[in-house]
């Protein structure tokens, strides 16, 4: 399904820059106003949803911290959203063009595939509270100790390569680059999950908010 461009939060692009807290220049803002209107022109964000019944899905080897947070749920949604592939060739342009504009549309668009991904839950929240469900905050592979290998999984079952052109490589990553998977629980009563500390994250000893003294949830 094809979702229209948000704009990114600016507050969150400066937090995926490294500048948490500080307020731009005329410069800056001049150069991350240029990010947003060509990330704007390059984007087709689209995004998929699914419901699965308990057990449908084998979670088997996704770790423990997947299982809690799914813990009380009689099933699952899984969902999928992308920039789409234009962003990913814009920022070869601008690797070899314009190497300042590039770290300022990368992040812009780190930061626009949330507005994305909200767009999608939304539609699952939706559907879920017309029939008196509930859902967790969604979970995503490389969380805690939920193993990127989960997004072949994910995206198999959402057959993402023909409804949106979402793939995985061989490394276990999404493409198009600017790409989510995540997983949601579904129950009969209010549910809220859990989130996974860093003590047990598959990317703390290379997390650059960690380095910076932060976390991705601050």
């Amino acid at each position: 399904m094809e979702y229209p461009y948000q704009p990114a939060d600016r507050a969150t692009v400066l937090r995926y820059l490294g500048a948490t807290g500080w307020t731009p220049d005329a410069s800056t803002a001049a150069l991350l106003d240029r990010a947003e209107s060509c990330l704007e022109k390059a984007a087709s964000p689209r995004g998929v949803w699914r419901v699965l019944p308990d057990g449908a899905l084998d979670l088997t080897n996704s770790g423990e911290d997947l299982a809690r947070h799914l813990q009380g749920c009689g099933g699952v949604v899984l969902m999928a959203a992308t920039l789409g592939g234009g962003v990913d060739a814009l920022l070869r342009r601008l690797e070899l063009s314009d190497i300042a504009l590039c770290t300022a549309v990368d992040a812009t668009a780190s930061a626009a595939i949330e507005k994305t991904c909200d767009a999608v839950e939304a539609d699952a929240r939706a559907w879920a509270a017309d029939r008196g469900l509930y859902l967790t905050g969604r979970y995503s592979p490389g969380y805690g100790d939920c193993p990127l290998s989960l997004q072949q999984t994910l995206c198999l079952a959402l057959d993402t390569p023909r409804a949106m052109g979402l793939t995985v490589t061989p490394q276990q990553l999404l493409a198009p680059r600017k790409s989510v998977t995540a997983i949601l629980g579904a129950a009969d009563h209010p549910v809220t999950g859990t989130r996974a500390g860093c003590g047990r994250c598959l990317l703390r000893e290379t997390c650059a908010y960690l380095k910076r003294g932060t976390t991705c949830a601050t």
